[in-house]
């Protein structure tokens, strides 16, 4: 309970620390790094022809994917978002179908979420794009605290699809993420210097 405790501590505290980093990087190198990312994000499905991408719409400083997705929808790639369902008990995302200028509501969050769009499942979802906080080189991701992501990803941990890609900036890496038992870690990482795949 004790290391549970700290564990819980550690993290929100790397979060508070990442967060306040993130948010005090300069619109113009804001800018910049994100037409890095969106580049690498062409450049990975370029490489591994996904035929079902799940993003996520840039919140809280997040790197924005936009002008990377509207080129993937060109190319005809069925893109999904997530969207909080408030159910008993814990709250849980499932993925929407979406197009680039579709119509969208903020949630609870203040989050943009698709309107009353087809479900997208998991199992074909070929590459997820998962938003982050922290970050580090063996695939361990700090999420915002939910574990959405984490709880989502649980039947599907072994599994090499979806492929679990972070999208952050480099100044988001630490050196180990603090994990617990369901974390969930990730196959590669997006960031301004390209995109990687962890060694498994």
């Amino acid at each position: 309970m004790h290391i549970e405790a700290s564990q819980k501590s550690l993290k929100f505290q790397l979060r508070k620390q990442l967060r306040r980093r993130r948010a005090a990087v300069n619109e113009d190198i804001r800018k910049r790094w994100d037409r890095s990312i969106n580049q690498a994000l062409v450049d990975l499905a370029r490489h591994t022809c996904p035929l079902t991408v799940a993003a996520y719409l840039a919140f809280d400083g997040e790197p924005d994917l936009a002008p990377a997705l509207a080129e993937l929808d060109r190319w005809g790639i069925r893109l999904a978002l997530p969207v909080v369902q408030h159910l008993p008990g814990k709250s849980a995302i499932t993925f929407h179908a979406w197009k680039s200028g579709d119509a969208l509501k903020a949630n609870r969050y203040g989050i943009a979420e698709p309107v009353e769009a087809p479900l997208v499942p998991v199992p074909d979802i070929d590459l997820m794009l998962v938003p982050l906080v922290g970050w580090d080189k063996q695939g361990g991701r700090l999420g915002m605290g939910a574990s959405f992501y984490d709880r989502m990803f649980q039947p599907f941990a072994g599994l090499e699809k979806p492929a679990r890609m972070g999208v952050a900036y480099e100044l988001q890496k630490v050196s180990a993420v603090p994990c617990e038992p369901w974390d969930i870690r990730l196959h590669g990482i997006l960031t301004e210097n390209g995109w990687f795949t962890f060694q498994r």
